[in-house]
């Protein structure tokens, strides 16, 4: 894809990427969020953009190739955080 595609997609239809630093803009913090979640949304100091599985066929062998890694430890505990977040404010 294009450069920074999915970046300014998401930015576009006003989901920017936390921690993106050209298309970002400010922290959003869901109301009602605890004290827990404010936290850990302001210290996430990088993109949160990961790409979990990538793969190709390979141009000479016609193989395909690909490579899996799981959420970094980081994202998963934001991931946790909000849902737990959510599940005690809804």
């Amino acid at each position: 894809g294009r450069t920074h595609q999915i970046r300014v997609h998401m930015a576009h239809i006003r989901y920017p990427l936390l921690g993106d630093p050209v298309y970002g803009g400010r922290i959003r913090v869901p109301k009602g969020a605890s004290e827990q979640t404010i936290e850990t949304l302001q210290s996430f100091r990088r993109q949160a953009l990961h790409a979990g599985l990538l793969g190709f066929i390979h141009p000479a062998t016609e193989q395909e190739v690909s490579w899996q890694i799981d959420l970094p430890a980081d994202m998963q505990q934001m991931l946790e955080t909000l849902a737990q977040d959510q599940k005690e404010n809804s």
